[in-house]
């Protein structure tokens, strides 16, 4: 399993069994779980397929919701404010980009640009240095955390919707940029579905780093109340 790179994944199911055993499920939903899953199929059929026994299926039919629970239990408090000091990190941006070495390049295409004798693409495809020119300089939707180095997103804030930035020295690079779109992030219900599976996700490999470094560990808990 070491060799294969299989023990931090078999580590984090274990964890995600414990959080399941905790949480309490109406065994009513349970049932209406299995039917829609079987569908047409019979419960032996079903479990042959797939060599489970009965509690493997009920296993793997209470541990979405399980984790849910627990997630909303543990992270949702404060959740909001949390999103609120990202300060749109999670806003979706599409952007146009294009990056040269040669200084002097970089000032003539930004002319030529804002004088409309090429267009961005044309020019990210002829002239871009980067991964980029094989999209005509297009990139996105990312979220704006996730944009790096850091100095661009600070740049793209700058921007409004089509207009294009002075070149910029970015390390070895002279950029330019222009902003096509941005969509600023809203804190509605799949944001914060999104939100809780993030957090949960980080617990899940912490806890799984804390067992492979034989770390103590905090005690699993879920009020069922």
């Amino acid at each position: 399993m070491r060799r294969l790179e299989l023990l931090p994944q078999l580590l984090r199911r274990q964890v995600e069994e414990e959080i399941t055993a905790l949480v309490p499920l109406d065994p009513t939903w349970i049932s209406e779980q299995r039917a829609s899953l079987l569908g047409d199929a019979t419960l032996e059929d079903f479990l042959a397929a797939r060599a489970w026994t009965a509690d493997d299926l009920e296993l793997h039919l209470r541990r979405p919701e399980a984790l849910r629970r627990f997630a909303e239990q543990r992270f949702g408090p404060g959740l909001e404010e949390q999103f609120l000091a990202a300060e749109g990190s999670r806003d979706k941006v599409i952007y146009s980009f294009l990056r040269v070495r040669d200084a002097a390049l970089a000032r003539e295409l930004w002319i030529r640009l804002e004088e409309a004798e090429t267009t961005f693409a044309e020019a990210a495809a002829t002239y871009s240095e980067g991964h980029e020119k094989a999209h005509k300089g297009l990139i996105g939707p990312l979220t704006m955390g996730s944009i790096q180095p850091a100095p661009l997103a600070a740049v793209l804030r700058s921007l409004q919707p089509g207009q294009i930035s002075a070149p910029t020295r970015i390390g070895e690079w002279h950029v330019l940029l222009r902003l096509e779109q941005l969509t600023p992030a809203r804190f509605d219900a799949p944001m914060r579905e999104q939100l809780l599976s993030d957090q949960l996700n980080a617990f899940l490999q912490q806890r799984v780093a804390q067992i492979l470094g034989a770390e103590p560990l905090e005690p699993l808990h879920y009020d069922p109340s």
